[in-house]
């Protein structure tokens, strides 16, 4: 392969895993991000950095940024990572597209997976299992208790993690949650809470005909917070029947690029429940990679031929671990001497690092040291 690439988002690790992936094809790199210290600007992988206004801040700022720069500079592929930056640069796609491909569904699919409401109308419509869900315009008490029942979980339509959402056991519970949620987080849907028997992910790649052309299936071991959270350490693991339910789904709403399908293993009957989907490479993606499926490798190949090599098998019983994550896990934990035994233990099968590599050292500290300053930062003020 040879070419120029932008990867927005370099700070984030699955930026840094994409940066990696492509350097060592012969790709050129461009490192972009809000930050001006970031790990994916400090690769030995990257040979360009840019830095642009945050698009939480001024999207429009953002946007005639990313323009100047590709009229400026020739780049096959624009690679944004994060919802912040996907969806401008999808919506702006007819300015930025006669530049450099963009390989992402169009904005009316993509809101399928941004909007939380939208994914459970698409999953009812096909017939995947989901979480009974309500997307009120206010809060009905008396309705949440009819068509959910509690436990019920508050959460926004928008965005990813656990910023924003609560878990309420009463009525008085969600309505101070409903009230004291900040702004920025409304719209809000509520949703049937789903008691955890296990989290899989199915991670997907599609070509521009809708065909799936690669795949991943993971399960979460551990988190941070310990309750649930980001993995911080996960394993491949076979699951042919969630990836025909996940294929369903993707294939019929004519899904181009790369998605996440995110389920939750109900322990009342065994029955994986789709929580929400992800239209955008993903925090574990080293997994993936250290799995046998290079997606950001494949994803290029994509946007500059047309189509791309189908990779379908992958490698079961692979780990990767999120290292400072697991090591909050430990510290997390009420329970440390297990924690730190679990921690300990040796893998049974190949064990890999989202970040850590003494390939890239450069890159693998500056990634520690911010986040290593986030967590202070955490600490001190908690």
């Amino acid at each position: 392969m040879n070419g120029r690439a932008l990867v927005f988002d370099a700070e984030r690790r699955q930026a840094l895993v994409a940066i990696r992936s492509l350097g060592r094809r012969g790709i050129d790199v461009t490192a972009a991000s809000g930050l001006r210290l970031n790990a994916g600007g400090a690769s030995k992988y990257v040979d360009r950095r840019v830095r642009y206004p945050r698009p939480q801040d001024d999207p429009a700022a953002f946007v005639d940024r990313i323009e100047r720069e590709v009229r400026t500079h020739d780049y096959d592929v624009l690679l944004p990572i994060a919802d912040p930056t996907v969806a401008p640069v999808v919506e702006a796609r007819h300015r930025l597209e006669p530049y450099a491909a963009i390989p992402f569904p169009e904005a009316d699919t993509l809101r399928i997976g941004t909007d939380k409401k939208r994914t459970i109308e698409a999953a009812r419509e096909a017939g995947v299992p989901h979480p009974k869900t309500l997307a009120p315009a206010e809060l009905d008490v008396e309705e949440v208790a009819d068509e959910i029942g509690y436990p019920v979980v508050v959460k926004p339509r928008q965005g990813a993690g656990r910023l924003g959402v609560s878990v309420c056991h009463t009525p008085g519970e969600l309505e101070a949650a409903y009230a004291n949620t900040p702004d920025h987080h409304h719209p809000l849907l509520l949703q049937e809470f789903v008691p955890n028997g296990g989290e899989r992910g199915v991670y997907t790649l599609y070509n521009w005909s809708s065909e799936l052309k690669a795949v991943t299936v993971q399960q979460r071991i551990r988190t941070d917070p310990p309750g649930g959270g980001t993995s911080t350490l996960r394993e491949t693991v076979d699951d042919p029947g969630l990836i025909s339910v996940t294929d369903d789904l993707l294939s019929g709403l004519g899904w181009q690029g790369v998605a996440m399908a995110e389920f939750r293993i109900d322990s009342r009957d065994g029955e994986p429940k789709l929580i929400e989907i992800n239209p955008r490479l993903w925090g574990s993606l080293a997994l993936s990679v250290g799995a046998g499926v290079d997606f950001p490798a494949l994803l290029y190949e994509l946007a500059t031929t047309g189509d791309c090599e189908t990779v379908l098998d992958y490698r079961s019983g692979v780990q990767a671990r999120r290292l400072l994550g697991d090591i909050a896990h430990v510290i997390a934990r009420k329970d440390r001497k297990a924690a730190l035994r679990e921690f300990l233990r040796p893998a049974d099968g190949p064990r890999h690092h989202d970040v850590l590599s003494a390939d890239d050292p450069g890159a693998t500290a500056a990634y520690f040291a911010a986040e290593i300053g986030k967590f202070a930062q955490r600490r001190l003020f908690s």
